[in-house]
């Protein structure tokens, strides 16, 4: 997680702290930060910026060993191995950032199989947009037994819902993705209850020894409730999503690589999919097997907004609604938990 070009230097270290028996450990790159604790044999105590690099790259090439950390002057310290001393030259401690202990916080539990499901059904639709940072992260809605968390980067939408969250808590906030990526790294076999705390300024993910902090992204969220279209004239497709996901990769193989258009021609007698290059005219096309309910209708994907769409979905089979040629289209797993709710939106090339 440390940024070994960060433009200040502190968030290049470590912030080692020596207290009753234990090591506490800290990094930062000024948004996330990550406190973890080592139990140790120490009858003093002490507090040290150690440059990260430099203190990883001796570690790494120490035999397994009991290593001796002690402080030989106020700006360096010395590691003792049985063959070897190293001294490091020390940062001021003081410079990094101090969090305030949060008070009038939100606290809810959930297990780490259900963060991993979230972050595995949203964080692939989040989005990279300087302009809009809201559509930058995750959208964390927890209200009583029910969370709510969407993603969204304008050309496909991620909500997944879960009906079995047990909490007093009402939380809305925005994860950056970063964050999460770090968040789903930091966990290990001994995790299990991962405890969330929130505030105006910061959430806290403590779990096992550890603890991740990050700042929010601030701003109000898009309405997901109003870009999930309602379905009043609905034409329904329901397919084997491996057998999508093969047949979008061999069509796409003939598809201009500019635009990467995939393109959809559905019938009840007959349902294709196809490309076109005609640069090179090259084309192909393929009989969908499939069961098509509705009218004839002839719709456009963009092929890496296809892809993501039905990346990590955990089922056998889709079903995919659809209106007119340019209105939005929804699609949901048809063998999910009872406990959850997925639903992914894709819009169509126009």
């Amino acid at each position: 997680m440390i940024n070994q070009n960060h433009h200040i230097s502190i968030f290049t270290c470590f912030i080692l702290k020596v207290q009753n028996n234990s090591l506490k450990i800290k990094a930062s790159d000024s948004e996330i930060s990550i406190k973890t604790t080592l139990k140790v044999f120490s009858k003093q105590k002490g507090k040290a910026a150690v440059p990260a690099k430099l203190l990883m790259d001796i570690l790494k090439h120490i035999p397994e060993q009991q290593l001796k950390i002690k402080q030989i002057n106020f700006n360096q310290i010395r590691i003792i191995s049985l063959k070897g001393n190293y001294d490091i030259s020390l940062l001021n401690h003081e410079l990094f950032p101090k969090y305030k202990k949060i008070k009038r916080t939100q606290v809810c539990v959930l297990n780490k199989k259900t963060i991993i499901n979230i972050i595995d059904n949203t964080l692939f639709a989040v989005g990279n947009d300087d302009l809009r940072p809201v559509i930058n992260g995750v959208c964390f809605e927890i209200n009583k037994k029910k969370g709510i968390f969407v993603a969204t980067n304008n050309k496909i939408l991620a909500k997944y819902s879960l009906n079995s969250i047990k909490t007093k808590a009402e939380m809305k906030f925005i994860i950056p993705k970063k964050t999460l990526l770090v968040l789903k790294q930091s966990f290990n076999n001994k995790t299990n209850l991962i405890q969330i705390q929130y505030n105006k300024y910061n959430t806290f993910f403590r779990f096992t020894n550890k603890i991740v902090i990050t700042s929010l992204i601030k701003g109000e969220f898009p309405n997901y409730n109003h870009l999930m279209p309602l379905y009043k004239k609905t034409n329904k497709l329901i397919l084997a999503i491996q057998d999508l996901k093969d047949a979008i990769k061999r069509i796409n193989l003939f598809s201009n690589q500019i635009d990467n258009k995939i393109n959809f021609s559905l019938s009840k007698k007959k349902s294709i999919i196809y490309a076109e290059n005609k640069d090179s005219s090259n084309k192909g096309y393929e009989e969908l097997v499939c069961k098509y309910f509705g009218e004839n209708l002839e719709i456009s994907f963009k092929y890496n907004d296809l892809i993501d769409v039905l990346y990590n979905l955990k089922c056998e089979e889709i079903e995919i609604k659809l209106q007119e040629r340019y209105s939005p289209v929804l699609i949901t797993p048809i063998s999910s938990l009872e406990t959850e709710n997925i639903f992914r939106l894709i819009v169509p090339l126009s």
